[in-house]
């Protein structure tokens, strides 16, 4: 039986001198699941088992102050496009930026931009030269491409969507059919405000 702090753990993982020797000799080779399968436990335990003996594959890389600071003081004016932007300038990143790890890190520090902040920083950006003009000029969900159409009618099947694009008849139907959702969902959002 395992014990920690004096005390039984009953679903403890009793350790031996061979597991921890094929941890050290493998874990760069294989992955945590190929291990944990290996060893006949769950990959978590075998994950804790490797941080608590150090075994790292990669270095993480952590937010500095004045990183944190710049998050801090211009989120809500400026977007996490345009933030990411400004450290992978100034604060380079081995594994590079990416607009998710901005987000979570704002979630994180609870730093929310109230909606209209956000339309603030949306409307300065869809303008005419803007970062995010041409996305929203060629965007396939406003603009309602055919195939962008036979996509909605038939997710995961891509058979049926070059099929579905034959007949234009069946994509407009799906057209305003998609239109009347949207309006019966602003509708419902407007009633509730």
């Amino acid at each position: 039986m395992p014990y920690r702090n004096g005390n039984i753990v009953w679903n403890g993982t009793q350790w031996s001198e061979e597991m921890i020797s094929f941890l050290r000799n493998n874990y760069l080779s294989m992955t945590n699941q190929e291990l944990a399968d290996y060893l006949g436990l769950r990959k978590t335990v075998t994950r804790n088992k490797l941080r608590e003996l150090g075994l790292k594959r990669m270095e993480l890389e952590y937010w500095n102050k004045e990183m944190i600071q710049f998050l801090k003081s211009s989120y809500k004016t400026i977007g996490d496009v345009e933030i990411m932007e400004f450290f992978k300038k100034y604060y380079p990143k081995v594994k590079g930026w990416k607009r998710g790890a901005i987000r979570k890190k704002r979630k994180q520090m609870n730093l929310m931009r109230t909606e209209r902040q956000s339309k603030k920083i949306a409307a300065r950006n869809t303008k005419r030269g803007g970062r995010c003009y041409t996305i929203d000029k060629n965007s396939a969900s406003k603009n309602m491409h055919p195939r962008w159409v036979a996509q909605q009618i038939a997710r995961r099947n891509p058979e049926l969507q070059k099929e579905l694009i034959k007949y234009p008849e069946i994509i407009e139907a799906a057209r305003t059919l998609l239109l009347l959702k949207r309006k019966i969902k602003s509708l419902k959002v407007e009633k509730a405000a």
